[in-house]
């Protein structure tokens, strides 16, 4: 029977593609006969594709693998999708910075349109509710037949020299083996990588500390009006802006250049105890669509404990951080009118992570990259978003556009950023792609993120095509495909 499937299979694809085909479908049936007959392992399932992590960059890469007609398998720690836009509480999706924003992803166009459809989303998407965020995503992994892992955990990358051979994954079932051509590790920690032994850098080059990390909360029962009023009369009469309902509300502290008039309101809860000195460090709070009496905050912010691989810091900060939480509304309740009958609506169940892991690839992303706008033959991303790092002094580098001319405003990531060094058949999505300090703190937002998911995608579904490694696949046609599909690059 197995050597009447594989006489089928040269038929089918020609002897060249085949032949990779035929290893693998080999190497399935030994290892499902070696690994899986004890007790160790279950196996699980077979894929063309196996994305890791169904995050920001994982769904999408799903999803675009999946549209190509790719068996894919995704397998998530938690029981949504969406990362740190639904799990963390992250919204809005923030601008590209780029003239007209383009997406450089059409899945990412495709999941906003529905979401304004479902009354989730307002404009052109990039300001959302997240539950309804999770709620699209899991509808269009469904509608590409992806075969979804929740509650499951990547905990050791089976390899065979510079190849990975199987994913092993553990859940309430016990220990499972799920196998595939190719990988996409969007765990956002870049940890199958990691588990593969491939190399990574991790922190500020200078001072090895990670980016702050948050855990963000939303509060419901607010009279948005009444505490828009109180906020424009902290306003001089000519800063003053009537109340929109159907608009995004948006305050924010810290940000450069920016009045931010609640700075003597906390300064006079901080002298009273009524909150301390790094609440006022970074506020910010947006609207939620179709939620007409509540309030998103990005924040808590926490400086110490920042290490996103960490077990215990991220414990320090989801327990500090519910403290931090039940403190603020308190102060909410106390000094902002239309917070009288305010009520904590929901915690991220995720700690919004910034930074941690960066997997080295065949090209790390540079600060000078970024900020000399720096295009490459095989970019399959573009950004204007400034250098964003965070901390007790917020530091925002714009790039040279904004400081003088440039016909092109923005920068590219390549291809190459997304193939994992030293191993043939794995690419990277999300954050933890290749690159340095500085440059990841712009590239990790939504936006870049979804269009380096979609690439990964559609490059590891050629992969699959032609039998070959994702490294001996071409950007620029990456890209191209991307386009044809509907993307938008400037």
């Amino acid at each position: 029977m197995m050597f009447f499937a594989l006489f089928c299979l040269l038929m089918e694809n020609g002897f060249r593609t085949s032949l990779e085909i035929t290893k693998r479908y080999i190497l399935i049936h030994t290892m499902r006969r070696y690994l899986c007959m004890g007790s160790r392992y279950q196996f699980l399932y077979d894929a063309d594709v196996v994305v890791c992590g169904a995050g920001t960059a994982g769904s999408i890469a799903a999803i675009a693998a999946a549209n190509e007609g790719k068996k894919v398998a995704m397998i998530e720690q938690f029981g949504t999708a969406g990362g740190s836009a639904t799990l963390s509480l992250v919204t809005p999706l923030m601008h590209t910075g780029i003239e007209g924003n383009p997406m450089c992803s059409y899945v990412s166009q495709k999941v906003n349109e529905k979401l304004v459809e479902y009354g989730g989303a307002t404009g052109d998407g990039s300001v959302f509710d997240p539950q309804m965020l999770a709620l699209v995503l899991e509808e269009f992994l469904l509608h590409e037949n992806i075969k979804i892992f929740y509650h499951t955990f990547v905990c050791e990358v089976l390899t065979n020299g510079s190849s990975i051979r199987g994913i092993e994954v553990h859940n309430k079932s016990g220990r499972g083996l799920i196998t595939g051509s190719i990988y996409i590790d969007a765990t956002g920690d870049g940890d199958v990588s990691y588990l593969a032994k491939a190399s990574f850098r991790s922190g500020d080059e200078e001072t090895g500390k990670n980016q702050p990390v948050s855990l963000r909360y939303m509060i419901g029962g607010v009279d948005i009006e009444k505490f828009w009023e109180y906020l424009n009369s902290l306003k001089k009469p000519e800063q003053r802006q009537a109340y929109d309902p159907e608009s995004n509300f948006h305050a924010a502290v810290t940000v450069p250049n920016r009045d931010w008039p609640l700075y003597p309101v906390f300064m006079d809860a901080i002298a009273k105890g009524d909150l301390i000195e790094d609440d006022a460090v970074y506020w910010q709070v947006f609207g939620v669509p179709g939620r007409k009496d509540t309030l998103a905050f990005n924040c808590p912010e926490f400086f110490e404990r920042t290490n996103g691989v960490d077990y215990e810091d991220l414990t320090f900060v989801q327990m500090q951080g519910k403290k931090a939480i039940l403190r603020q509304l308190r102060f909410y309740k106390k000094y902002f009118p239309g917070f009288e009958n305010a009520y904590i609506s929901a915690i991220a169940t995720m700690v919004g992570i910034r930074e941690s892991r960066r997997i080295d690839t065949d090209y790390v992303l540079t600060a000078e990259d970024v900020l000399s706008h720096r295009k490459f033959d095989d970019g399959i991303a573009q950004s204007n978003y400034p250098v964003d790092i965070h901390g007790r002094k917020l530091k925002l580098i714009e790039s040279k556009s904004r400081q003088g001319s440039d016909e092109k405003p923005y920068y590219e990531v390549p291809y190459r950023s997304l193939l994992v060094k030293g191993i043939d058949n794995l690419l990277v999505a999300g954050r933890c792609i290749g690159a340095d300090f500085i440059a990841q703190s712009s590239l990790r937002v939504m936006p870049t993120c979804r269009a380096i998911g979609e690439a990964c995608g559609i490059a590891a579904a050629m992969a699959v095509e032609k039998g070959v490694s994702p490294h001996q696949i071409d950007g620029a046609l990456v890209r191209k495909r991307m386009i044809q599909l509907g993307a938008k690059f400037a």
